[in-house]
């Protein structure tokens, strides 16, 4: 009986299973993206309220046991979660689409990257696609302007190619350099490297900004640091191939103010009695004169053309990813006869797979730039000084008494010096001036497993910089007959340099998550940055009109010179980062950095940093159908800058002369004791989503202060009266951060939405060689004088504020220009009487943008305007255009230049010009010219369009966009007569100095540019 029973029970299991088996099966499909079309590998296919599932391979395919009647679900990062019941088919293809809603963002930030709900600091990220939406630039850091809340972006100024002043959260530093440190892919580059990078092949920007962001990078990171992260190839991606076009026209912005015309400069000079119309004999003297009328920025000026050309592959396969491109930028620039920029690039990323516990990779990228220079300084040779100067009755010709143009001994028309003196037109075609740079960029890498949770990096990053510059003054140019005394000679000075910045990394991370809640990383790292710069320059005279200009044909040499430095930084560092089930979340950093640019007291110094964050809406307790997101973080650290110059901590000599014999001279005064600029940096933020995220935003607020300031001290002339780098200061800078974006509407066919970010700014001088109180301190003390220009240094004051006398106005009873004395008493001399102008600085109080994004179906429409309010700029053209008679003779005038003081009870005028019998000089430095620098630009505007998918498949093509952008297509700017964006004053003036202040003075820079573009990105 019992074996009976045994049987029906084994018969009856077997007839069970044999049911169950019956119902299930195998199930196998591929899981593809819906914006691309392509498999996505990595994807979770499980069975509903099951523990059975699988991942997706490299392919995108799957295959699972499951019975009729069960839900599969597919889940991946940043996709919407899909399902589908088995049915009677053994083959289910999903098509997942990307959830806006809960895509990770993921941001790089110091030597890791995060999503950005675990980050306990302050960095603003933008990645490709959002520069896909500006309109686009051969400079990424130009692209920036506006974008990222606390980094102000100021173009140097309108010449094609140049880079931008990015300042992070105020001024941290005045003459230790005040640049962020700029990485791209794990090389450190300078400021004017970055025109080096094809903003096609960047993935990323990242700017940290506070403390506890940028001290792992210790010294370097005082200002801020910009991580640059260009594209990489994905595994189980074919091979993706992408090509972009773009052409465009650029042109002058337009002038808010009126030159006079030839009829009206004629009419000034005769109602002042001097020049050109005060000698007019005839009407038809003057009805020549007339027809000669003309705009001297039509011939010196034109539409630069800009061409842009890119092509990239991409892909990876199962143990290698690779990114390979090449760009081609080109842009005439708007001066007539001169090239003025061109830029060839080329780009290889590779990662490979050598080991299951090892991958190594490299990212290389080389870029040639050749750019034509006009002369950027305030003289005679400066067309965009010429283009106001000129008289418009003369012409662009010279002319004989019958009006025809006269022609030389080639017969070619001869240039007209006009009343200046010298034709610019001939400094352009026969003063050349060209500079080319040859950059190489590149790392290498070896990342290995050590264990499951042991990482160890090596990592040799460089960038080698290559520059080259020649000067030809042509023999028989109009500019060598004059400094050569009539005789062709011609001369060429060639100069350049090179200059090599290498990088070595090693870091070892720890990472492990202890019960399910408890996530801890901790890494170790030593870093080595050397660099090792040499310059040169040649130069000769005598050559042959019309021959080489090659140095080896010069009939003479004339100086031959060359320098070189080298400067290191040696660096320890440990972070601790530890996440409590993603609801608290704190950061401890610590770095030692040696740098050999101090004294051998203070050569080491020791920055920390330590930040916490707290995702409230991840807590059990926090169930709100209107918060999504709700984040708070608060951070405190020190970083230091040693940018200053190479061998202050030394005592050095040079050579002079003294009564007739050679001797030595002290050049610097060396102290053992010189030491770190150190940024001490609180912030708390508050990080913010609502309504199911459509509305996003953050708040922040920052303390900085920078200590032991590296300043220049004049030394007492009983001791050679040299200047000496000490730790002499301290000053603060503070802010509010405020970022707001919101989705109007969020449809599936329809998006609109509108973003805006404010920055406000205070900037106060503490202290300054020992001195705290400025009402007991001296002039010797609390002021310095920091460029040689219009601005100074005073304790209790904003940096760099301006130092002029005061204009007074208008004496209504004969015209005189007045002025205060330092005491407030009204004067008529300027000189000598400037003060410290409290409160008005080249510096914004506040700065932001506020834009718009329109998608519908396939078009897109994205807007951004930028604004900048409370800084001041010094309008030294104004002082020419409105020169009160001063050498008016040579040189055009604005037409209010008319509003002059006549008669005695005149009020709101001009003075009296001096021409028009008053004797003192009117146009004095003062801050008559001081004008507020506030505007607001339409800074991008872009159209696209994007071929729907059946077009496209009809071509064998993934994705094909056409757009139409412009740049600085609307300026306001209700105080600054000029164009307000100003950043180097003059070219050559200005960096001769001793710093360069931003938007300090105008001074007939190559002016900004509008510019309209249209382009194509083709994939496939």
């Amino acid at each position: 009986m019992k074996l009976k029973l045994t049987w029906l029970m084994t018969l009856f299991m077997a007839f069970v299973m044999q049911f169950s088996f019956a119902q299930e099966k195998t199930i196998t499909g591929t899981v593809t993206s819906a914006a691309d079309g392509l498999p996505l590998p990595g994807v979770n296919v499980i069975v509903q309220g099951t523990s059975r599932g699988v991942q997706t391979d490299f392919d995108g395919n799957y295959t699972i046991k499951a019975s009729t009647g069960e839900t599969l679900v597919f889940s991946f990062l940043g996709m919407k979660e899909a399902t589908a019941q088995v049915a009677a088919s053994n083959t289910i293809n999903m098509v997942m689409s990307e959830d806006v809603e809960t895509l990770e963002e993921i941001v790089v930030v110091g030597f890791s990257s995060k999503s950005r709900d675990e980050l306990t600091s302050a960095v603003s990220n933008v990645t490709s696609e959002d520069l896909q939406k500006i309109a686009p630039s051969v400079s990424i850091d130009n692209m920036l302007q506006g974008v990222a809340a606390g980094v102000q972006v100021t173009a140097q100024n309108g010449k094609p190619g140049q880079t931008a002043f990015i300042r992070v959260r105020g001024i941290g530093s005045i003459n230790a350099g005040n640049q962020p440190l700029y990485i791209v892919d794990g090389a450190q580059v300078n400021e004017n490297d970055v025109n080096a990078i094809n903003p096609n092949d960047v993935e990323s920007v990242s700017v940290l900004k506070d403390a506890a962001s940028t001290s792992i990078y210790g010294a370097r990171g005082g200002n801020g640091v910009v991580l640059i992260t260009t594209k990489r190839g994905k595994k189980g991606k074919d091979a993706v191939i992408k090509i972009s076009s773009r052409l465009g026209r650029s042109r002058k912005v337009r002038d808010n103010f009126t030159m006079m015309n030839s009829a009206q400069k004629l009419q000034y000079e005769r109602e002042l009695g001097v020049g050109t119309g005060a000698s007019i004999g005839s009407n038809a003297e003057l009805n020549a004169l007339l027809a000669l009328d003309h705009d001297w920025q039509e011939d010196l000026l034109q539409d630069g053309l800009q061409q842009s050309f890119s092509f990239s592959v991409s892909g990876g396969e199962e143990r290698m990813r690779y990114f390979f491109s090449l760009g081609y930028d080109d842009d005439t620039g708007i001066v007539r006869d001169i090239d003025g920029y061109n830029r060839s690039s080329g780009r290889l990323n590779v990662d490979y797979d050598a080991k299951p516990w090892l991958t190594v990779g490299t990212s290389l990228s080389f870029s040639s730039i050749e750019q034509g220079d006009p002369r950027d300084r305030n003289n005679a040779q400066n067309p965009f000084r010429a283009m106001y100067d000129y008289n418009p009755y003369e012409p662009f010709f010279r002319r004989d008494a019958n009006g025809d143009v006269i022609f030389d001994a080639n017969n070619n028309p001869v240039l007209n010096p006009t009343s200046a003196g010298y034709p610019v037109s001939s400094e352009l075609r026969e003063n050349l001036n060209t500079r080319y740079n040859n950059r190489f960029l590149g790392n290498m890498y070896l990342d290995m497993k050590l264990h499951e949770n042991v990482k160890f990096l090596t990592q040799v990053s460089g960038i080698y910089d290559q520059f080259r510059r020649e000067r030809f003054l042509t023999p028989g140019s109009t500019l060598d007959l004059i400094v050569n005394s009539n005789v062709a000679t011609g001369d060429k000075t060639d100069s350049g340099s090179f200059d090599f910045t290498w990088t070595w990394l090693n870091k070892a991370t720890y990472s492990n998550t202890f019960g399910e809640k408890h996530n801890l990383e901790v890494t170790a790292l030593t870093e080595f940055v050397r660099r090792n710069y040499r310059d040169y320059l040649a130069s000769g005279t005598g050559f042959v009109i019309g021959g080489p200009s090659v140095l080896d044909v010069s009939a003479a040499p004339d100086t031959v010179g060359g320098t070189r430095f080298e400067n290191s930084l040696f660096s320890i560092a440990g972070n601790v980062d530890y996440n409590y089930d993603n609801r608290y979340i704190l950061t401890a950093t610590v770095r030692r950095d040696g740098s050999s640019r101090f004294g051998a007291n203070t050569k080491y110094g020791t920055f920390y940093s330590g930040s916490l964050a707290w995702n409230i809406n991840n807590e059990a307790f926090f169930k709100s159908n209107t918060i999504n997101t709700l984040k708070l973080r608060a951070s405190y650290g020190t970083s230091g800058n040693d940018q200053i110059g190479n061998y202050q901590s030394i005592t050095a000599y040079g050579y002079a002369a003294y009564n007739g014999l050679n001797t030595l001279e002290p050049s610097n005064f060396g102290d053992p004791n010189l030491g770190w600029e150190q940024n001490t940096n609180y912030g708390v933020g508050v990080e913010f989503g609502l309504f199911n995220n459509r509305l996003r935003g953050l708040v922040d607020y920052y303390n900085r202060t920078t200590s032991d300031l590296l300043l220049n001290e004049q030394l007492p002339f009983s001791v050679g009266g040299p200047t000496v780098t000490g730790n002499l200061g301290e000053m603060v800078n503070k802010g509010w951060e405020f970022e707001l974006a919101g989705d109007v509407i969020r449809t599936e066919d329809f998006r609109w939405t509108l973003n805006a970010n404010l920055n406000l700014y205070d900037n106060e001088v503490t202290k300054l060689v020992n001195v705290d109180d400025p009402n007991t301190a001296d002039n010797e003390s609390d002021l310095f004088t920091t460029a040689n220009f219009f601005s100074v240094l005073r304790v209790g004051e904003e940096v760099n504020t301006f130092f002029l006398t005061r204009y007074a106005g208008v004496n209504p009873a004969n015209g005189e220009a007045l002025y205060l004395d330092t005491d407030g008493n009204v004067t008529n001399v300027a000189a000598g009487n400037e003060v410290a102008l409290s409160g008005k600085s080249p510096f914004a109080d506040m700065d932001g943008s506020f834009g718009t994004s329109v998608q519908y179906k396939g078009w897109d429409l994205n807007a951004n305007f930028y604004w900048k309010v409370g800084n001041y700029i010094y309008n030294i053209p104004e002082s020419n255009m409105l020169a009160d008679g001063d050498g008016i003779e040579s040189q055009n005038q604005r037409l209010d230049a008319f509003n002059y003081w006549r008669n005695p009870g005149d009020t709101n005028v001009l003075p009296r010009p001096s021409s028009a019998g008053f004797a003192a000089d009117a146009a004095q430095t003062s801050d008559r010219f001081l004008q507020k620098g506030d505007y607001i630009r339409l800074r991008s505007l872009q159209l696209g369009y994007t071929l729907p998918k059946r077009f496209t498949d009809a071509m064998a093509l993934d994705n094909v966009r056409i757009y139409a952008a412009g740049t600085n297509l609307w300026t306001y700017a209700p105080e600054f007569k000029g164009d307000p964006e100003v950043g180097i004053g003059s070219g050559e003036t200005q960096t001769a100095a001793t710093g360069t202040i931003p938007g300090e003075f105008a001074l007939y820079s190559y002016p900004t540019t509008a510019t309209i573009a249209v382009g194509f990105d083709i994939q496939f």
